[in-house]
């Protein structure tokens, strides 16, 4: 019979393979995943050996950075059924929200693949013919011809397709995502080292900022807030000789980048003050390729109305666009001196001022000194939230 290795949520299978004829999904992971998980065989018998294990939650961040968003399932969902149509000269008639529909529905809990209605071997294409396509109605009067390409097309889709949309059902959210290994390794048909999780180049992303400090806030926070996804992310050393700092430097390496083909996924965070705002805009006179995304700190309405010091004297001002650094989602309960902006340069083509937060310092030397503790992550959250739907939805 060989040794299977399959992907799966309870008794559901989503994915499998055999000796070593597999499909790799150790991207979904990370190398904390890797312990003991329940192996299902036929007459419901269980067994815990080592393999891969990862919350639903946590998966559908995973595939959301891998480019498996809803928009993107659905172009890709639509791509194939082309290339079928084409490739029998036909026109199947289904859909994706069909599909869509129907997946998102499912009470996994409800699904046993390893009992004797699935006859032990019930793998995704059979599946696919008794509980999904007997559920549109459209279906179901269609030839049996039909049947077995829509069965045929649907079981080939990437198994990313099938997990992104049942992670849309809240229902399945607390379930977990397994992969199980152990079989395949311990008969040596492929090696442990080969399936240890390890994001390649094409699918990480290089975040970079005016400056180390804001880099190094986004990273703390995205290992905070979310560590399950934090190895996607690399950032530029920011010990030794950071080179961005300012909008200037910044500017020139945008430019530089999208005369050449980049590889790397790279997303350029500017500040939402005057002198970012002026670099954004020019920006966006430039064809930037895909890979390269350039976003501004973005507005929060706790800066409509925000302290500001200048020529004029005090007042209350909305400083998004003008004077919003990252300094301004820290947490800024935990210091007693007065925060404020104070304007400084006038930009001419802008007509407004650039503003800068103070007392600055004090406000990083907190973050540093409270960070881990009893510190109020709330604009933090919505910031790093506000990052990762940006790069998601490019």
């Amino acid at each position: 019979m060989g040794s299977m290795i399959t992907l799966g949520i309870g008794k559901m299978e989503i994915d499998w393979g055999k000796n070593n004829v597999i499909n790799n999904h150790s991207c979904l992971f990370q190398k904390e995943d890797y312990k003991k998980t329940p192996y299902y065989y036929a007459n419901n018998k269980v067994e815990y050996k080592k393999g891969f294990s990862k919350n639903i939650k946590s998966i559908k961040r995973r595939l959301d950075l891998l480019g498996y968003n809803l928009n993107q399932i659905e172009n890709i969902f639509n791509e194939e059924l082309e290339y079928v149509n084409q490739l029998y000269k036909t026109s199947l008639p289904i859909k994706f929200n069909d599909y869509y529909n129907i997946l998102k529905s499912i009470n996994i809990n409800n699904i046993d693949m390893t009992s004797d209605e699935y006859d032990y071997e019930y793998d995704l294409g059979e599946y696919v013919r008794k509980c999904v396509i007997s559920e549109i109605q459209e279906l179901v009067k269609i030839s049996d011809d039909d049947v077995y390409t829509i069965s045929e097309f649907l079981e080939n889709l990437s198994p990313y397709i099938t997990l992104r949309i049942l992670s849309e059902n809240k229902n399945n959210l607390d379930l977990d995502l397994n992969w199980g290994t152990s079989d395949v390794v311990e008969n040596g048909w492929i090696l442990e080292k080969d399936i240890i999780p390890q994001l390649t180049t094409k699918e990480k992303i290089l975040i970079v900022t005016e400056g180390s400090s804001d880099t190094y806030i986004i990273q703390k926070c995205i290992n905070l807030l979310y560590n399950d996804i934090s190895d996607f992310f690399e950032f530029i050393d920011m010990e030794h000789n950071y080179p961005f700092t300012g909008t200037g430097n910044l500017k020139n390496f945008i430019k530089g980048l999208s005369k050449i083909s980049i590889l790397n996924n790279i997303l350029v965070i500017l500040d939402n003050d005057t002198a970012g705002l002026a670099v954004y805009n020019d920006i966006k006179e430039i064809n930037i390729p895909k890979n390269l995304k350039v976003i501004k700190l973005p507005n929060h309405v706790d800066f409509d109305n925000f302290k500001c010091k200048g020529p004029q004297g005090d007042s209350l001002e909305n400083i998004n666009g003008k004077a919003v650094s990252i300094e301004c989602f820290l947490d800024h309960n935990l210091i007693d001196e007065d925060i404020y902006v104070r304007w400084t340069g006038f930009n001419d083509k802008l007509i407004q001022y650039q503003g800068n937060i103070e007392p600055k310092k004090l406000l990083l030397r907190s973050f540093h000194q409270h960070c881990n503790q009893k510190y109020d992550f709330t604009k933090m959250k919505y910031l790093i939230d506000y990052i990762l739907e940006s790069w998601i939805s490019r």
